[in-house]
């Protein structure tokens, strides 16, 4: 039987992790080593990485700090965030992370997805996608200008990133992200029916019945952010009480 996956999503700044809303007012979130040596402890599937600044300030992500976190688990690890290149994934990759996630790095030039599915296997390389949904549709969007990405059509994008050698999608609702009001469900099952790869669901998680909907629904993969950081729930309990629920989930 699939099993069910969640996956702490850390966002990195200065040297720390912090957390917001719709991508702004960027709250303190702790020490990165500390704070990943804590979700592997409590049994996170796998732990996500972005150097949130990296694209903006037109720099290579902060590998140290990728190599600390990598120092710290067991579980496989994604980073991404100032990935233009294949050299630049290369040294990501030798100090420790095992997949690559691009998001406005491969808007700016599709290629690249096919190029590092060609150098890792495609099976490394997870095409991040950043919706805004606020015509009803959804509208791709670009976390450096605040608008609309290339056409602004997420779904085309995400068939043409799968189609050059995205491995897997990690799918985030901005307006719902650090809200804490419900996953969207509906941008899910889109996402889902259009292409046959995996699917991160991210943004909006803040409740045990929000997950427990969610994986009903089809969702088997969630990043959580706000969820396992400013409150008092942790992996333990989390996956605990799912599987108490029914749900399968990965020891």
């Amino acid at each position: 039987m699939p099993q069910n996956r969640i996956i702490p999503s850390l966002l990195l700044r200065g040297g720390r992790l912090v957390k917001g809303e719709a991508f702004r007012h960027h709250r303190d979130a702790g020490a990165p080593p500390s704070t990943a040596r804590a979700h592997n402890a409590q049994g996170a599937d796998e732990l996500v990485v972005l150097d949130i600044d990296a694209n903006r300030e037109g720099r290579m992500p902060d590998l140290d700090v990728f190599r600390a976190i990598a120092s710290e688990i067991q579980i496989p690890l994604t980073v991404g965030g100032g990935i233009s290149d294949t050299a630049t994934a290369r040294l990501a990759m030798d100090v420790g992370a095992d997949k690559i996630t691009v998001n406005s790095t491969a808007i700016d030039r599709p290629e690249l997805i096919t190029e590092l599915a060609e150098l890792f296997g495609r099976q490394a390389v997870v095409l991040g996608i950043d919706v805004l949904m606020d015509d009803g549709a959804g509208r791709l969007f670009d976390h450096r200008t605040g608008m609309a990405a290339g056409g602004g059509d997420w779904l085309a994008w995400m068939l043409e990133g799968v189609g050059r050698g995205a491995g897997k999608v990690r799918l985030m609702a901005v307006d719902r992200e650090g809200a804490r009001s419900g996953l969207d469900l509906a941008l899910h099952a889109r996402a889902r029916d259009a292409v046959n790869v995996p699917i991160i669901l991210e943004g909006g998680a803040g409740t045990l019945d929000h997950l427990t909907e969610a994986m009903a629904a089809g969702a088997d993969s969630l990043a959580l952010g706000t969820m396992l950081v400013f409150s008092d729930n942790n992996l333990v309990k989390l996956k605990r009480v799912l599987a108490q629920a029914g749900q399968p989930m990965r020891p």
